[in-house]
């Protein structure tokens, strides 16, 4: 497993990490799987939870997104051994995008 990931703590427009825990894996994903969660919770125009969930291998993570059911203002992508999912309530579009794409490009910096 990849370990505790490096999350921003604040991400611009306006986003702050209010709580960063470990967590057991959210529902849904792919009975079976074995993986390390962890789950920050953000605010801002909006909220917003970031589920960063670390496998054993690329292809552990990959398999996981894949077989993740799709929701209503989720959004889920693979980034190396990890399985994010980010899930928000309220902000604009511009602002979440801002807060995934901070999010990915920490994880990416932990994986290369």
């Amino acid at each position: 497993m990849p370990g505790k990931p490096e999350l921003p703590q604040s991400v611009s427009p306006g986003w702050s990490r209010t709580s960063f825990e470990h967590v057991p894996a959210p529902a849904g994903l792919p009975a079976g799987t074995k993986t390390d969660c962890w789950k920050a919770a953000y605010s801002g125009k909006g909220a917003a939870e970031v589920w960063t969930c670390g496998f054993s291998s690329n292809g552990g993570a990959f398999d996981a997104v894949q077989r993740t059911r799709a929701e209503a203002d989720t959004v889920k992508f693979q980034q190396g051994k990890y399985l994010m999912i980010v899930k928000w309530t309220g902000g604009s579009k511009e602002d979440v995008t801002a807060l995934v794409r901070a999010v990915q490009k920490s994880l990416a910096s932990q994986s290369s």
